[in-house]
């Protein structure tokens, strides 16, 4: 890859990240979009409504899907954290084309013990698409 692969596929990233937050909102969620830092962090997104919070890391899938060797030990500290403070699961967006899937975390950590790679197929069967799960976050 090179720097200007890196540039694009950031800017995807923070695109996708804010169009989320804008979805969420108008969903009436109360939503920060995290900084990012020099340190790293282990999610891009807090989100709260009706007194449920939620961790969410957003990725946006191009070509064969998601490596699995890209959730960091940041990620699992922290979302297990999250989960041992009793806020709920840690959360991942993926954005496959036009199509948002949630996926919870401990279900992506446990496919990383049998797969490299969760391919956009497999996000798509195991994963919830946005709008299923903007129902089911209300209950």
């Amino acid at each position: 890859m090179d720097i200007g692969d890196a540039m694009t596929n950031k800017k995807l990233g923070n695109d996708f990240e804010t169009a989320f937050c804008e979805t969420l909102f108008e969903n009436g969620y109360w939503v920060h979009n995290l900084a990012q830092n020099q340190a790293g962090q282990p999610a891009d997104v807090l989100a709260v409504k009706n007194g449920r919070p939620f961790l969410i890391d957003c990725k946006v899938c191009t070509g064969r899907g998601f490596a699995l060797s890209r959730l960091e030990e940041n990620q699992d500290l922290s979302m297990g954290l999250w989960k041992w403070c009793a806020n709920g699961e840690g959360w991942f967006a993926f954005l496959i084309g036009t199509d948002i899937y949630m996926m919870q975390y401990t279900a992506l950590k446990a496919c990383k013990k049998h797969l490299s790679v969760l391919s956009n197929k497999d996000i798509k069967t195991w994963g919830f698409p946005l709008n299923d799960w903007l129902v089911w976050a209300q209950k």
